[in-house]
């Protein structure tokens, strides 16, 4: 029954063209199902001037030596998934399986008979999706080429010719999502660029010839006539298209399989228009998403560069807008997101898989700083872009957005404040994209706390999407967030995996005097305020809900969230110390909230499976840290519902 009804809202959701390419798709899924296909039939010509890379003498000593060890861990099986989930791996790996969960799930079925968000025995489809991505593969072409390592090399033809035996087109799980293809493509791009100038001497060109035509022609065509659309068409289809757009340029004859260079690039335009809004921000209001839609995005925009082709002045400003917004929402150090995320990186140019984001974020901010900037910098140069792009240099934002110190992103809803030595970014926005909302949170109002470059409060995380669907909803509702939160009225409902029942309203803020921020949300139960004030030596948070006629009560709790590794110690009734890498900071609870609940980690609430101080800062990896839970009765007489933090002891 809670399947058919997650169906039920699902086909909800959808506009009734959207309904009709659902039907569109199926067939198409049944065609592939018995189809037969000669790949071999269009003789592919490679431009060998895309991608370009740099010169082993560009390349950085420590990003060498990085190589150099991520190559012996990468061959005895030693692999990361998600960047930091350490997974022994097999040789050939086996790529039906689950190695977090050890549960294979090897099938040869039509991959539209298969339902990858149900996978048997705990197993997850995104565990069996990562070892498919090849990022590990393109890793170690990468020490193949720049260390010279011809068993490097011939390892990443090894496997790619198991994968290619062992996931036929159009069968199993790893032909599920358009997206994987994409993915895919991507990658293959870059490891046949890395070990082509290679191939003859280390006797590897039949075989990486023959690789061509096995993966190139396939997966453009499956990703291609299998592209998201509808209410699914977010950061899915921009990584489809890019793809495809990488593709293409490596290999035009691909165009017989699906679409020509015109055509996607026109698709690609459109999405980054619709996806990112004018102020920078990605309308699936989850920040790992946007790093990665960006990514994804800048591979689109130097694949069609490279063939000396114009990009829209509004896309590129989208585009450039979008590094403004990350590098000014996300900290460079203590990186932490909002909404949904899974840790998603495109190409491995990093110096360590786990410090991507913060990788990503320092070149953003800094140029040629560090090894992205070897590859990024080097490809926008190399392929000769436009003037307008190489000079893309972003300054970050700082607080001066307005005259209250506030800076407003008026898409986004997201507002942040540089103050001393504190950070604040307080969430104004609409849920997520799209009717489903499908990576949104519920976290509107929540306040992420940084105090002298330390997370102190933050948000709880991602946690898992179909391997912990409890775990998954907990970290994704509100009462997990500290925003208020109503202990009777829940709107919108969790409908299950990246699916909401509506879009939430947008709060109305203003500035009610110089030092304050104040939003008010709609519900249906009536009105949920929360004020954000400058103390000059902390901040005030007052929280109050004002109930309609429809309300039960007027019951809300807040749950103030702490870092992993924070203590904290009760020093009054309602005031507390709270330590986190020898920063501290002082908590008052006013005295009209009805409880003041400090919780701790504890093994019992573990064992019980309750999620109460769970965290997730990495996808997979869950947590415990201590928080605060207040409770309120609001809507009787008046009352102040306040949190203060101190950045010194209260006298």
């Amino acid at each position: 029954m809670p399947r058919l009804n997650w169906y039920l809202h699902r086909l909800l959701a959808m506009s009734p063209s959207e309904v009709v390419l659902r039907l569109r798709k199926r067939a198409r899924e049944f065609a592939d199902s018995h189809r037969v296909t000669d790949w071999s039939s269009i003789k592919l010509a490679t431009n060998t001037e895309f991608p370009f890379l740099p010169d082993r003498e560009a390349i950085p000593e420590d990003l060498l030596e990085a190589l150099k060890l991520d190559a012996v861990r990468i061959q005895a099986g030693q692999w990361k998934a998600f960047g930091h989930l350490k997974i022994q791996v097999d040789d050939p790996p086996r790529w039906h399986h689950d190695y977090h969960a050890d549960v294979d799930v090897t099938s040869d079925q039509p991959a539209s008979k298969l339902n990858h968000r149900e996978l048997p025995k705990g197993a997850d489809i995104k565990l069996v999706w990562e070892l498919s991505r090849w990022q590990q593969i393109t890793r170690l072409a990468l020490a193949a080429h720049y260390l010279e390592d011809a068993d490097a090399g011939s390892k990443c033809v090894e496997w790619l010719q198991d994968w290619v035996g062992n996931n036929p087109p159009f069968k199993g799980w790893n032909w599920t999502s358009a997206l994987e293809a994409g993915m895919r493509l991507i990658q293959f791009v870059w490891i046949d660029a890395l070990l082509a100038p290679h191939a003859e001497e280390w006797g590897l060109q039949p075989e990486l010839e023959t690789l061509r035509y096995e993966i190139a022609p396939s997966h453009f065509n499956f990703a291609w006539r299998h592209r998201s659309f509808g209410s699914s068409a977010n950061n899915h289809l921009i990584g489809e298209l890019s793809g495809l757009l990488a593709a293409i340029v490596r290999w035009p004859k691909l165009a017989i399989w699906g679409a020509g260079i015109d055509e996607l690039q026109g698709f690609w335009e459109t999405e980054v228009i619709n996806q990112f809004a004018p102020d920078g921000s990605n309308c699936e209001q989850a920040l790992n998403y946007q790093l990665f839609s960006w990514e994804l995005s800048a591979v689109a925009w130097l694949a069609i560069s490279s063939k000396h082709r114009p990009v829209s002045a509004r896309v590129e400003e989208r585009l450039r807008n979008a590094v403004s917004f990350y590098i000014t929402i996300q900290r460079e150090q203590e990186c932490w997101a909002y909404g949904d995320s899974d840790d998603a990186t495109v190409l491995p140019f990093w110096f360590d898989a786990k410090d991507a984001a913060w990788e990503w974020r320092r070149w953003m901010a800094h140029g040629a700083d560090g090894c992205l900037g070897v590859f990024w910098d080097g490809l926008r140069k190399g392929i000769s872009i436009p003037k307008r792009v190489e000079a893309m240099e972003i300054v970050e934002r700082h607080s001066e957005g307005d005259d209250h110190g506030w800076y407003q992103f008026s898409h986004a809803g997201m507002a942040i404040r540089q103050e001393r030595d504190w950070f604040m970014r307080f969430d104004l926005s609409p849920l997520g994209y799209e009717s489903t909302c499908a990576h949104g949170h519920l976290d509107v109002l929540h306040l992420s706390i940084w105090w002298r470059g330390k997370a102190i409060v933050v948000d709880p995380g991602t946690g898992a999407y179909f391997g912990d669907s409890k775990l998954r909803n907990w970290l994704a509702s509100r009462a997990a967030h500290n925003g208020p939160a109503l202990s009777h009225h829940e709107f919108p409902k969790r409908l299950g995996p990246f699916l909401w029942s509506a879009q939430h309203s947008v709060p109305a803020w203003r500035h009610p005097d110089p030092d304050a921020l104040q939003a008010e949300w709609f519900v249906p139960a009536g009105t949920i305020c929360r004020k954000v004030q400058d103390l000059g030596d902390g901040w005030r948070i007052t929280d109050d809900f004002l109930p309609n006629s429809s309300a039960k009560d007027g019951e809300f709790t807040v749950r103030w969230q702490f870092a992993p590794g924070a203590e904290i110690t009760r020093v009054k009734d309602r005031s507390f110390r709270v330590e986190r890498d020898g920063v501290i900071v002082y908590v008052l609870a006013s005295d009209d909230w009805e409880t003041v609940i400090a919780e701790e980690p504890s093994a019992e609430n573990a064992n019980r499976g309750e999620f109460e101080c769970v965290v997730s800062a990495r996808f997979r990896l869950t947590e415990r840290a201590p928080c605060l839970l207040l409770t309120a009765q609001a809507g009787y007489k008046p009352c102040v519902f306040s949190t203060t933090f101190l950045a010194s002891a209260p006298g």
